[in-house]
């Protein structure tokens, strides 16, 4: 990798950490104010319609925003004809979520499902103005304009649903939220990016990145419907009180597992498209990337899960206490998470969609037949089913991306087995270390956080764990630069 394209990697991933843990954060703070305001019922039923929201997205995406970004030289006119599709497919997906919103809401079996669906379909187009805009920063790997657009978006958007629930308007306070966040993102990308449509509609250019973006258009719906089904199943099988339970505990995991998620596909997503004809090279950034990324990602689920109850308690009050073991297992599942992302970018950087493709379509029989067998046990055995699909699906992901750069399941395996087990350990000691004393719920969440970062921070360095070096070699390079200037 070049000093060029590290630098830009490394301001590229404090950006989007930035991005995303700021976003992130404000909405994790409104959720705490909204989830005291609001019931439980009122997030089941938000809950319920956000699988055909999601859907609908991703299709109007089409893969085309991942397809301009792995293409060497975009023109003007790729540009403008993906901009069009777009918005052509959100308004008739619109449309369509009009239509049917009565169907959803007699399948859920409540009423007012119908006009959520209907305004809430707004958001599509409001998302179709924003792909190119945000696809072309994305290219540039500016993500320090990124960070700015989507942190005062989400923060107004956040102070408004605040008000609204404030003033009694109940769960329209959230369907005012979305709206409010991909309407001010439009608008703040078509104020700071200079781009602007042609009219222009190109068959070439439609053929041409159709050929790479349909396969990563099936793959994400594949992945989105996936992902949003425990939603449904528990919104049709249990009740909307349980529905909000477990949509409250996912949104709390989200916090870390997205944030992460979404930075690494982010930024290793157009670096590694950049090394894409040297593949020792990629090889050597993947290895890197995936050492600090785990580094990260495991002790930081560990440590959600142990301090689980407090950390409920303290936020949301004890009326949410049934959303605990759920929080507990998404966290153990999105311990691999960065992991899955990491490998499946190789496939999307060095042009393997037809591999992405086929993937995801193994995986997701797999692990819906294992949701439906956990279903049987409950709620709880759907989300530990998940799990185990998880580990294994990390097996498939691996050993395909490794025969393209030749960095298989098992060096994988070596390279984050010492992090993994660490975690876990330090964990373990932390829980039971101040567990065994009587303390109150804050004090002893403190204490937990406390414990386990002096353990884990001060184990790898006496290990001398190469993330933890490259971490600090960072630091110190940003602070001998800010002391030079």
């Amino acid at each position: 990798m070049s000093e060029e394209l590290r630098e830009q990697t490394i301001t590229g991933m404090i950006w989007s950490f930035i991005e995303r843990f700021g976003s992130m954060l404000l909405q994790f703070i409104a959720n705490i104010i909204l989830a005291r305001l609001l019931t439980p019922n009122d997030f089941g039923l938000i809950g319920m319609i956000m699988v055909f929201i999601a859907i609908s997205n991703t299709l109007v995406d089409s893969g085309f925003s991942a397809a301009l970004i792995q293409k060497k030289e975009v023109t003007q006119k790729d540009y403008s004809t993906i901009f069009f599709l777009n918005i052509i497919l959100s308004v008739f997906l619109f449309g369509l979520l009009f239509v049917t919103a009565p169907m959803i809401a007699d399948f859920y079996h409540q009423h007012q499902l119908i006009y959520m669906l209907r305004i809430l379909g707004v958001i599509l187009i409001l998302n179709a103005f924003n792909i190119i805009q945000n696809t072309q920063l994305i290219r540039k790997v500016d993500f320090k304009k990124i960070a700015k657009i989507n942190v005062v978006a989400t923060f107004l958007a956040c102070l408004l649903a605040i008000v609204l629930a404030l003033k009694g308007f109940g769960v329209w306070s959230l369907v005012v939220q979305m709206i409010a966040i991909a309407f001010l993102k439009s608008l703040f990308l078509w104020i700071w990016n200079t781009w602007r449509p042609s009219f222009i509609i190109s068959l070439n250019s439609l053929k041409t990145l159709f050929g790479f973006g349909s396969k990563l258009l099936f793959s994400a719906l594949l992945d989105t419907l996936y992902n949003n089904l425990q939603s449904l199943i528990i919104g049709k099988v249990f009740s909307v009180r349980d529905l909000g339970f477990y949509s409250q505990a996912m949104k709390l995991s989200d916090v870390p597992v997205s944030s992460l998620s979404g930075v690494v596909t982010q930024v290793t997503f157009p670096v590694f498209a950049k090394l894409q004809n040297d593949l020792v090279k990629m090889k050597s950034a993947v290895q890197k990337s995936l050492k600090s990324l785990v580094f990260v990602n495991f002790p930081l689920m560990v440590l959600l899960i142990i301090i689980a109850k407090p950390l409920f308690i303290i936020l949301f009050t004890e009326k949410w206490n049934e959303a605990i073991p759920y929080f507990q297992i998404l966290c153990l599942s999105g311990m691999l998470l960065t992991m899955h992302v990491t490998n499946l970018n190789i496939l999307k950087a060095t042009g393997r969609s037809d591999i992405f493709f086929k993937l995801e379509i193994v995986k997701k029989v797999i692990g819906i037949s294992a949701l439906f067998i956990g279903i049987q046990f409950g709620i709880m055995g759907m989300l530990y089913a998940m799990v185990v699909t998880s580990y294994f699906c990390l097996g498939l992901n691996a050993f395909f991306s490794g025969r393209v750069i030749k960095y298989g399941i098992m060096e994988q395996f070596k390279d984050v087995i010492f992090t993994f087990i660490l975690s876990i350990v330090v964990g373990l000691i932390s829980y039971f270390m101040i567990s065994y004393f009587e303390f109150s719920y804050l004090i002893s969440m403190l204490l937990m956080i406390t414990v386990y970062v002096i353990l884990y921070l001060g184990i790898s360095k006496i290990m001398k764990i190469e993330a933890l070096e490259m971490y600090l070699s960072i630091l110190n390079e940003r602070f001998l630069i800010k002391k030079n200037e």
